[in-house]
This record gives structure tokens, C-alpha cells and sequence, in this order.
């Protein structure tokens, strides 16, 4: 696998200012436990006769697609791969409650058609007209990470040149009071839509490569830690300042015999089933910038680079799975 995977284009919607970089300079500030995002203008995107029959989560996911292929110029892809924890869940508890009311007759087959997790891949790759390799990973918290795996390993062994890949998750009301009251870790929920495109050309200027893509389950923190070196300076973490959620972090980072400059994104951008689709993005951003704003460093008064090489992105799921994604400019 000698060839490289390039990042050529991100975009994200969620409670920040969708398909924008707002969030780097003046971020939206939430003190509730719970926040939708914040609904793009699909009007450019999808024409209003096919977005009438859309729910939120495929109109977002339809918008940050086409926001990150416009943004790549490229013009036809050879994959769509992406990540959901939990599908289209606004159209599974419709077509659940209309079960409960009328039983099974009289319900409406689009609900059902719209709620499979594999719909948004399906979608995409219709609009897009692409016709190669389409794949749902949904692996829970690691939903993006097994799609972002999945496409890493085909750009470098040449078996694809360019692949749209995504984590789309929303969360209803009624989701997330389940969420609240089973994960007492979350300190912030809200909903992620992140796209990126993956090649394997590079750009002349600002070329961000996607270096290491590693899941590994049931692993110490220690060992852990013997993954990590100095060329780790910088870690993007799942912080959410909440100890439950914390803690295996914080005990990752006693192990290191190093000390790096530790940031955070979840208290920005809340957390779900695709958070770590949110973290992939904000480190390629900060990466595409060079800029590293003091309300995502995790200790105030920390030094702030203002040239930033690579970025380690660490998330965790049950204390026990680990995932580590290195970018890096070169």
C-alpha cells in the first residue's frame, strides 16, 4: 500500500452554523443538556419537490455531500461509505407510532423505505450518479471510524482514486432523553452531518494526508500510550467535561511521558453516535487553517501553535475501544 490518502474537502452541519467555519471564530455557545442542529438551506442542493419527501437527517446528509464534492472539484466518484450509529431515526419512530395506530394497514411505505440505516449511502450515491462501491458501517460510536477505515484502506492499495465518506446521526427529542437518562456520561447531545472526500491525488497547496486509521478493542490505556510518541504533540480528544466520560482520557494522558497540547471539540458541537465524524472534521479544518482557537485547547493559558503539522485525533467508546486517526500537512 504504498500510494497516500489525501483529505480534499470537509463539511459539516450540526449545532454550529452549518457548511460554514464559523465555529473557528465565533462558535454557538449552548447551556442545555440538548440541541438539534441547525438546518441548512437545501434549496440550492435539492430541488423542493424532492425535499418535501426527505427527512432532516437525508436533506443533511444530501448537503454536506454536495458541499465537499463541489468544494473537491471532482466531478465523478468512485465510492460513497458511510457511518451511522442509529439510521434515520425521526422516520423509524414515525413509521413505529402510525404501526401502533393503525396497525398494518393504511401505512406509508416511504417512512418504512426511509428508515433503514443504509438509506443515506443509497441516496447519496443516487444523486450523485455514482455507481461503484457503496457500504452503511454501523458500528455504534465507531460507525465512522469503520467507513473512514474502510475508504483508507482502498485509496492507499489503489483500488479506488476518490470516495466520498460520511457519519450522519440525528437525534429526536425522544432519543435523547433515552440518551440522557441511559448514558449519564453525555454532557451535551446534539446531531452530527460530516462529509469529507478522500483521494488519492494531492493538491499543490495545503495537502492534508490521512496518515493512520487504527480500532482497537479491549486495550489498557497503557497500551494505549505505547501507540502514542512525541509526534503526537497535538491530541484532539473526546472531552466533554463530565468525569465519566473523562476519566479514561485523563488516565491516557497520565501514561504519556510526554506532554501535549490536548484540544477538545464536544463542548462545541455536543455528542452522538457520529461525534467522531465532528472531531475528523475539525482536525482537517484547523489543519486546512493553521489556526488553533483558545476555546478548543482543554487548559487555559496552554500555548497555542500557530504552525500546526499534524493532528492525533483520539476517541474512546466503553472504556475499552480506543480509535486513533493521524493527520497530517505536508
Amino acid at each position: 500500500m504504498n500510494k497516500k490518502c489525501y483529505i480534499k474537502s470537509v463539511a459539516q452541519v450540526s449545532c454550529q452554523k452549518p457548511l460554514s467555519m464559523e465555529w473557528l471564530d465565533s462558535p454557538c455557545v449552548y447551556e442545555s443538556k440538548y440541541a438539534r442542529a441547525i438546518e441548512p438551506d437545501s434549496k440550492e442542493f435539492i430541488i423542493p419537490s424532492e425535499a418535501r419527501r426527505m427527512s432532516k437527517i437525508l436533506k443533511r446528509a444530501v448537503c454536506t455531500s454536495l458541499t465537499a464534492l463541489n468544494e473537491a472539484n471532482i466531478e465523478q466518484l468512485d465510492a460513497v461509505i458511510t457511518g451511522t450509529g442509529m439510521g434515520c431515526m425521526e422516520n423509524s419512530e414515525k413509521f413505529l407510532i402510525d404501526m401502533c395506530k393503525y396497525g398494518e394497514s393504511c401505512l406509508k411505505p416511504t417512512l418504512f423505505m426511509q428508515s433503514t440505516h443504509n438509506t443515506i449511502s443509497s441516496l447519496i450515491a443516487i444523486i450523485l450518479k455514482c455507481h461503484g462501491y457503496n457500504n452503511t458501517y454501523s458500528h455504534g460510536a465507531i460507525s465512522f471510524e469503520s467507513a473512514l477505515l474502510d475508504a483508507w484502506l482502498q485509496v492507499k492499495s489503489g483500488q479506488i482514486k476518490n470516495v466520498l465518506v460520511g457519519s450522519h446521526d440525528e437525534v429526536t427529542p425522544f432519543m435523547s432523553q433515552i440518551l440522557i437518562k441511559n448514558h449519564p456520561e453525555c454532557s451535551f447531545i446534539s446531531e452530527t452531518s460530516a462529509s469529507a472526500i478522500l483521494s488519492s491525488a494531492s493538491e499543490q497547496h495545503n495537502k492534508i494526508e490521512v496518515v493512520d486509521v487504527f480500532i482497537g478493542s479491549s486495550l489498557s490505556h497503557d497500551e494505549i500510550a505505547r501507540k502514542l510518541n512525541t509526534e503526537d504533540n497535538i491530541l484532539l480528544l473526546g472531552l466533554n467535561g463530565n468525569p465519566l466520560n473523562d476519566s479514561p482520557y485523563l488516565k491516557l494522558l497520565g501514561e504519556l511521558d510526554y506532554t501535549p497540547t490536548v484540544l477538545k471539540y464536544k463542548h462545541l458541537f455536543g455528542e452522538n453516535f457520529s461525534s467522531s465524524a465532528i472531531s475528523f472534521y475539525v482536525g482537517a479544518s484547523l489543519l486546512n487553517t493553521s489556526h488553533l482557537p483558545l476555546h478548543l485547547i482543554e487548559k487555559e493559558g496552554e500555548s497555542k501553535s500557530t504552525d500546526i503539522k499534524s493532528i492525533t485525533i483520539l476517541n474512546n467508546s466503553n472504556d475499552s475501544t480506543w480509535t486513533i486517526i493521524r493527520l497530517k500537512k505536508d
